[in-house]
């Protein structure tokens, strides 16, 4: 991959499908992973600029998250996001170093600038 990649720790084909919409009119590359053993192991190969994860999948427990990505991929910018009435996951996120903690309607919205940055 070149150019801007980022990483979606997303299992959602519905949402991978959204997200590869918008990063494909941007002419941005976005990889995916399905737990965070091959999250981290691609953070690594990749070196994202930025990094989504999906909260509402327990796959991705925010603190675990944020300390596998930022060993592996310091400079990247972790996104997180959940839907909008489960706080909880959104706190924690935000707590965990998590550069941002959205909605899943304002990561949506915000799909764009995140590719761009």
């Amino acid at each position: 991959m070149s150019g801007r990649v980022a990483l979606a720790l997303v299992r959602d084909l519905f949402f991978r499908s959204k997200i590869d919409t918008v990063a494909s009119a941007l002419g941005a590359e976005v990889a995916y992973a399905s737990d965070l053993d091959s999250a981290a192991r691609r953070a690594a190969e990749l070196k994202p600029q930025v990094v989504f994860a999906d909260l509402s999948d327990l796959n991705f427990p925010p603190h675990q998250t944020a300390e596998r990505i930022r060993a592996s991929a310091p400079g990247a910018r972790l996104a997180a996001f959940a839907s909008h009435v489960d706080l909880k996951p959104l706190k924690a996120a935000r707590e965990a170093g998590f550069d941002l903690a959205l909605s899943r309607s304002e990561f949506t919205e915000r799909l764009p600038d995140l590719l761009k940055s």
